[in-house]
């Protein structure tokens, strides 16, 4: 504003000096115009508030322009209109695409295999066959036809035409795929590999001795049910000789030779295996069977003793101990193995006047007439019944009614 004053006050200062010298040759007296003057810092202040003040809208207005930029150049871009061609019919020829030959054809059609190996060769001859399709018929050569096999899976058994000679008489041949065994045998050498598959065509199997000795001891028993006693006992000492600790195979054994009146080699056979195999109890029970039974109570006692503790809960050894310990004149030691047995197995009769016999020899005659009264009271043969009914006669008891 001081520079517009500046410039008013020029130009008045000139009109008037004009108009001073033409009206003082009119005769006109002095005159002077007023002139715009500075008016201080008051008005200053207000200049500078409205230059704020416009500087202010400008920034806000070039804010706004910069915030809607995109939707302003979105409306103002002309869309662009999507003329439709028509299409101009083809007026070169095309040219002839080569046939594929007949083998490459029928390969196209075959499905991929699930062996990884046959299926890579599958995919290779189709990209083949894909890229002589694909090439110039000029640039062809003449390819003999190949017949592709197609690849077969693992286990698949398949027909396969043989030689156009043989075709003639044979017709077909079958043949099963095996599964390619490169990957095993390739660090094995080829006379290893021969060594271990054996001959080809021949099955190589291995029988373990265990299921060696059982196909013996079923072998054994067809030869024995068929009268044919000598071939089982054959039969029973190769299975023995094969595999030793089967117990199986030798008690089998020592009761056919029970049976055939082989008594001396029987007890040999199972001595031999109670020696070698203490474990096995039931070698132990078989042979004191036997020797309790021929009046060998002494040998009873050796054979089971060693595994009395094993045999605390089987009721039969039990009682061939007491009867060991009885036919030897040893109440006292009967006694405890009677009534472990009569605790496993009651009802047993016999038992139970054993037991009772020996009560009776060791003082204790009121346990002995309990148990021949319990005894009495069981099935008994006629015999047996009389024997019982004098037993509780001299024990002083009555004898009671029998349950018919």
């Amino acid at each position: 504003m001081s520079l517009i004053n500046q410039v008013l006050q020029n130009v008045e200062a000139r009109q008037g000096n004009a108009a001073l010298d033409g009206k003082s040759d009119a005769g006109w007296g002095t005159q002077v115009k007023p002139v715009l003057s500075h008016q201080g810092s008051s008005s200053g202040l207000g200049v500078w508030i409205k230059k704020l003040f416009f500087g202010g809208v400008l920034l806000a207005l070039l804010a706004t322009l910069f915030m809607n930029w995109p939707l302003l150049m979105a409306k103002l871009t002309p869309t662009p209109v999507a003329t439709p061609v028509s299409p101009v019919a083809n007026t070169q020829p095309m040219a002839a695409q080569p046939k594929a030959p007949p083998a490459v054809a029928a390969a196209a059609w075959e499905p991929p295999q699930l062996t990884k190996s046959l299926f890579s060769a599958w995919h290779t001859d189709q990209a083949s066959a894909a890229t002589s399709v694909n090439k110039p018929a000029s640039a062809m050569a003449p390819v003999p036809v190949k017949k592709v096999a197609a690849p077969q899976v693992e286990g698949e058994f398949t027909i396969q035409p043989a030689d156009p000679k043989a075709n003639e008489a044979a017709g077909a041949v079958v043949s099963v795929i095996e599964p390619p065994l490169e990957a095993a045998n390739a660090v094995k050498p080829g006379k290893a590999r021969e060594e271990e598959s054996g001959p080809r065509g021949v099955v190589n199997k291995q029988v373990r001795p265990e299921q060696e000795v059982n196909i013996l001891i079923q072998r054994a028993v067809d030869h024995e049910q068929k009268g044919r006693l000598n071939e089982a006992l054959v039969t029973l000492r190769q299975a023995l000789n094969t595999y030793p600790q089967s117990e199986d195979a030798r008690q089998l054994l020592a009761s056919y030779l029970f049976e055939s009146k082989q008594e001396p080699e029987a007890v040999a056979v199972l001595q031999a295996g109670i020696k070698q195999y203490p474990s096995q109890i039931g070698l132990a029970k078989s042979l004191a069977k036997w020797q309790l039974a021929h009046a060998q109570p002494d040998a009873v006692l050796q054979t089971l003793k060693p595994v009395a503790n094993v045999l605390i809960q089987d009721a039969e050894s039990q009682w061939m101990l007491a009867m060991a310990y009885q036919q030897t004149s040893q109440h006292a030691a009967a006694l405890p193995h009677f009534e472990r047995a009569t605790v496993l197995q009651p009802g047993r009769a016999q038992w139970m006047i054993a037991y009772a016999i020996s009560l009776q020899a060791a003082g204790q005659s009121n346990q002995a007439l309990q148990q021949l009264q319990q005894a009495y009271q069981l099935p008994l043969s006629e015999r047996l019944s009389e024997f019982v009914s004098q037993r509780i006669r001299q024990l002083g008891g009555a004898v009671p009614t029998r349950n018919e």
